[in-house]
């Protein structure tokens, strides 16, 4: 526990109903291991719309009128300014939108807001000036509460379209708003657009009122501002950013070249690399006031001048990040681990970097974080206690303010600094001391993580806000444990026989027991050295292990929970359970077995010996993989025998019967070319691979779940299967809630 930190809370996702696994793994093409981790993060009947959705025209009903109102403009030769934001959402937005229009021959032009004197949104100040400049002003990223200077655009003679994604205030302006909260399919679990994709979305309205293909070339710039915006990455957003990537590193754009060429990114470029290295460099720009540079570096022709502008905006980023830093080590010597809450400031400040600087002391002290520099504001919050309402607990205080449960900002006279501060420490005392979570979606041992694995999980890319890579709970022996790297910061590992990092946990490397068992959250990842690829895991946190409790929900609905069976584990030695059915072996059906014991009444105790376990996780084995399907079928094209024993190998020819992959002398048939058949289809296959799957996730629950969670994943897996979502507990997805038009 480090210090100033209460412990982290460790619990695992439920397993999901084998009929659930069945059906989703089936529907996905994916092993039933991923099945069930998707289907316990809640992604269930819908998920192949979250998942793997076609690309098409939002629905947005305000979309036709604002492409027939830009269309006449363009014909008309009208002048259109395009307002955006200074943040890459606002900048990827805005350059879809300029150069997709001038594409089609329109007078465009655009003006981003300086961060650090206009804020955000439309400034009044600059009214008079945009009216001098536009014919029709439309907004990108913003706008959707700058009501008054709208009015006043309005009353100078120009008309406004306002796309914005942001949470609308009590009244609309009075004009043509295009906003997905506004749009048939809000409200349904489909996440909404960000502001670069309204701004796509918008440009292909226009194109397809003008018979014109769909504009993919510009899903690239969209797909910068829709990663940056931390947007979830299921339904539409998904859609457009698969597109995109596709796109990336051969991108039309000389400007997303270069910073990939320059950030020596792969083909295909990742959401990750989007977040963590190109967005960082259009963001450094607005944090540092030039967010103009950004827009220039999207919209240049020039291949020279985005060179340029790429190397530019990587040197801004690294001045963001030693402004950042420094004014991180100042925060901590400021920072009262024992308060309700972090509220700190200090005149000397960047305002730019406020927002990230929140983010790190959160991370540290995991407690709601307000800092306030010359003014302005940002707050970042712990699940549970809502950052936005917050600030109108402390409203008498403020300015203005708005933004989101866990990302606020504000803006107030520094005098009344002090009686914002009690008000945000009166607020927040409100509420239990926040704990961190470390909420695992299956647990593995070392020997689980292989490449068919490895390759199963990339197939659910992309992954990032809304749709995570999977997080597993590696429960293994700890075989070595260092601190390495600068400052002995980083904590190299090898567990269960697999090596991996975690990334400034190098304090942990005396304390953890090596010979012993740990529990690691890991997500999977692969590295190259000299050609050669290596399957290695990142850990975000470790620990000694510990019995793992599920996380399940504290309050179930009592007709609809999964109900546990009374059951209970003891030690082998010595067994005694007077009046109890005791299991110690689970015989050569151990399904059949187990069920009895699910579905049976009265206590029974389990005593199982490692060998009895083993002996589950043989016969585990024994159901062929999709990859040992592939490895069979392609050794029988070859004319080889199977390179498997008994029963893998019957179970492997029976499959491939079924799916038509065999002659009637039991040979590999020869399919037409471009024919594709799905493993998936065959039903004694599925049947082995969540037979699998339940006799794997039993063993893990006996070895490493608490008493609860083991009795749970018995009834689930083997009990009646009548297991909905409400059972199963699950993180909010935080929405914005409140604007009164700060950012």
């Amino acid at each position: 526990m480090r210090s100033g930190v209460p412990a982290v809370r460790w619990s695992v996702r439920p397993p999901a109903p084998p009929s659930a696994v069945a059906a989703l793994s089936r529907a996905l093409q994916v092993p039933p291991a991923l099945a069930a981790v998707l289907w316990s993060r809640g992604l269930r009947d819908a998920a192949p719309d979250h998942l793997d959705p076609k690309l098409v025209l939002s629905p947005n009903p305000t979309l036709p009128l604002a492409a027939e109102r830009l269309a006449r403009a363009v014909r008309a030769g009208e002048r259109i300014l395009i307002h955006g934001d200074y943040d890459a959402d606002g900048i990827s937005g805005t350059a879809t939108l300029l150069l997709g229009l001038r594409e089609l021959g329109a007078a465009a032009a655009a003006f981003i807001p300086d961060r650090l004197t206009d804020g955000y949104g439309i400034h009044p100040d600059r009214v008079p000036e945009h009216a001098e400049r536009a014919d029709l002003f439309i907004t990108v990223d913003c706008g959707v509460t700058n009501l008054a200077e709208i009015a006043g655009l309005q009353a100078a003679g120009v008309e406004v379209i306002v796309t914005d994604h942001h949470t609308p205030g009590s009244a609309l302006p009075d004009c043509l708003v295009v906003h997905p909260g506004l749009s048939p399919a809000a409200g349904h679990g489909l996440p909404e657009l960000t502001g670069a994709g309204v701004a796509f979305h918008l440009l292909w309205a226009v194109r397809d009122l003008l018979g014109l293909d769909p504009p993919l070339e510009y899903a690239d710039l969209a797909t910068l501002g829709t990663i940056a915006d931390v947007a979830p990455l299921l339904g539409q957003n998904r859609a457009l950013i698969k597109e995109g990537l596709a796109r990336m590193a051969d991108s039309r754009w000389p400007g997303i070249r270069a910073s990939v060429a320059l950030a020596k990114l792969s083909e295909p470029v990742s959401a990750r690399e989007v977040a963590f290295v190109l967005a960082p460099r259009l963001n450094a720009a607005g944090r540092l006031g030039e967010a103009d540079a950004g827009l220039e570096l999207l919209t240049t022709a020039s291949e020279r001048r985005a060179a340029e502008l790429a190397t530019y905006l990587d040197a801004r980023n690294g001045e963001r990040r030693r402004i950042q830093d420094a004014m991180f080590e100042e925060a901590l010597g400021k920072a009262d681990p024992e308060a309700p809450a972090l509220v700190l400031e200090d005149p000397g400040w960047h305002p730019g970097v406020m927002g990230i600087v929140a983010s790190k002391l959160l991370e540290r002290y995991y407690l709601p974080v307000y800092i306030a520099a010359a003014g302005k504001g940002s707050v970042r919050s712990t699940p549970g206690i809502s950052a936005v309402a917050g600030l109108r607990a402390a409203s008498a205080h403020l300015l203005r303010y708005g933004g989101h449960r866990q990302a606020a900002g504000f803006a107030l006279d520094m005098a009344n600094f002090g009686a914002f501060q009690t008000a945000i420490y009166a607020y927040a005392r409100v509420f239990p001391r926040p704990v961190p979570e470390v909420v695992t979606d299956a647990i593995l041992c070392g020997e689980e993580i292989e490449g068919g694995l490895w390759r199963s999980v990339q197939e659910l890319e992309p992954f990032g806000e809304g749709h995570p890579a999977p997080l597993f709970a590696l429960s293994d022996g700890l075989e070595a444990a260092r601190a390495v790297g600068k400052d002995g910061n980083t904590l190299q590992l090898r567990i269960g026989g697999v090596r991996g990092v975690g990334w400034r946990m190098g304090d942990l490397a005396e304390s953890l027991p090596v010979g012993g068992l740990v529990n690691a959250a890991v997500t999977l990842e692969e590295s190259e050295f000299r050609d050669k690829r290596t399957l290695e895991f990142r850990a975000t946190a470790v620990r000694a292990a510990a019995p793992l409790p599920l996380a399940v929900a504290e309050e179930e609905p009592p007709d609809t929970a999964t109900r546990a069976p009374d059951v209970r584990r003891l030690p082998v030695k010595g067994v005694h359970a007077a009046g109890s059915y005791v299991l110690t072996d689970v015989g050569p059906d151990p399904v059949a077995t187990l069920e009895s014991a699910a579905r049976g009444g009265g206590e029974v105790v389990m005593a199982l010996t490692p060998d009895a376990l083993h002996a589950l996780e043989r016969t585990a084995k024994e159901y062929p993989t999709v990859a040992e399907l592939r490895r069979g079928l392609s050794a029988l094209k070859r004319g080889a025998a199977l390179p498997f024993l008994e029963p893998k190998a019957g179970r492997i020819r029976t499959a491939l019967d079924e799916l038509g992959l065999l002659d009637d002398h039991g040979r590999a048939v020869r399919l037409a070319p471009g024919t594709r058949v799905s493993p998936y289809e065959s039903a004694s296959l599925m049947d082995g691979l969540v037979r699998r799957y339940r006799l794997r996730t039993f063993v893990h629950a006996y070895r490493h779940l608490d008493d609860g969670g083991f009795a749970f994943t018995l009834a689930r897996l083997f009990g009646p299967e009548a297991a909905p979502a409400s059972d199963i507990y699950l993180p909010d997805v935080e929405q914005p809630v409140e604007s009164t038009g700060s950012h």
